[in-house]
């Protein structure tokens, strides 16, 4: 009855969904590179780490590929073995690889590690351009895992108080693929849902406290319109926003909380879990409701009950998450985000694969 009620109530996305989730293996492990996005003649790094599970045989492979200013590439090249790790301990990780040169001018980048582990076999495929990108005024791919037509997309944008600092802005992006979208609970379950890319050109993020509520955007606009989501990582400390019709909000590079939070609104239409905050209620499964009767009546279809029901200060407004989500607290700190967020997630990351 309870799976019945589910596919009345949300439709076959989410019951598909739910059946997906029950019956995938959790990850074990995660990839990354560094520096994220190298110069022709950086050395490159390779890392694995280990979540959980037993791992057996890992493989890295890489092949290459040529793009020209017209963002036309050549072939791959066949895909080269650099290393093997038979039988790794769970000491032994993180795993990682360095090449004694780096890859040149105009490159495409694809790795792969191949893992062995003693209940399933997956892998995982990575591309990233070698800088400069040749592409006059398009974004560059540093983390690319799958089709940009099907899942989410999120530009990186330096604003122009790190234009003197890339390399902290770019240590940055790399810290916050590996620690925050590979690090919050349910987020990096899909792994293969996000795609990350740099932009060539600075934006300047506002103060929504004390400037205009418009972020100031980068030369290369109008080609950014691919990606679901644009964060400009800035430095100074001022009040991040998200500006819902553009898809772009800021954070400070340094805080992974509130890129978290801010990537909630932009990429799964959270509201905010905070009396001051902004709120809405979704028409799917939404994490605000605008009267305590229809947040109660939700509460059991979403893995909750009527008593955790209540107002956010005296907004007017009601959730179920406790306030340990991460729509309710954001800054310095990573809080995960709770489970009405989580349906809420996956219902906007399958309507995208669904596209």
């Amino acid at each position: 009855m309870k799976r019945c009620q589910q596919f009345i109530q949300y439709g076959w996305l989410l019951a598909l969904a739910s059946l997906f989730i029950a019956c995938k293996e959790q990850p074990q492990t995660f990839a990354v590179h560094a520096p994220i996005f190298p110069s022709n003649t950086e050395r490159v790094t390779y890392t694995l780490r280990r979540i959980e599970g037993d791992v057996e045989v890992v493989r890295l492979f890489e092949s290459v590929q040529t793009i020209n200013s017209a963002g036309t590439t050549s072939a791959p090249s066949a895909e080269v073995l650099l290393k093997t790790w038979n039988s790794p301990s769970a000491s032994s990780f993180p795993l990682t690889f360095t090449r004694s040169t780096g890859y040149g001018s105009n490159r495409l980048v694809t790795y792969r590690f191949e893992v062995v582990g003693s209940k399933n076999n997956y892998q995982h495929r990575i591309t990233f351009a070698t800088r400069p990108y040749p592409v006059p005024n398009q974004a560059a791919p540093v983390y690319v895992v799958g089709d940009v037509n099907k899942i989410m997309n999120l530009v990186f944008i330096p604003d122009t108080d790190m234009a003197s600092d890339l390399t902290t802005f770019r240590n940055a992006v790399k810290t916050d693929i590996d620690e925050v979208f590979h690090e919050e609970d349910w987020i990096r379950r899909f792994r293969s849902s996000y795609n990350f890319f740099i932009n060539p050109a600075t934006g300047h993020a506002h103060d929504y406290d004390t400037e205009t509520r418009d972020h100031e955007l980068p030369s290369n606009w109008d080609n950014l319109s691919f990606a679901q989501g644009k964060v400009i990582l800035h430095s100074r400390s001022i009040r991040d926003f998200n500006e819902p019709d553009k898809n772009l909000f800021s954070a400070e590079h340094y805080v992974k909380g509130t890129l978290l939070h801010e990537s909630g609104h932009c990429f799964y239409r959270l509201a905010d879990e905070y009396g001051g905050g902004v709120h809405w209620q979704e028409a799917e499964l939404p994490n605000n409701w605008s009267t305590l009767i229809a947040c109660r009546n939700d509460a059991a279809g979403r893995g909750m009950t009527t008593a955790d029901a209540h107002q956010m200060g005296t907004s007017g407004w009601y959730k179920l998450c406790p306030a340990s989500c991460v729509m309710e607290s954001s800054g310095a700190a990573m809080h995960p985000y709770e489970k009405p967020c989580r349906d809420r997630i996956l219902y906007a990351l399958l309507k995208r694969s669904s596209q």
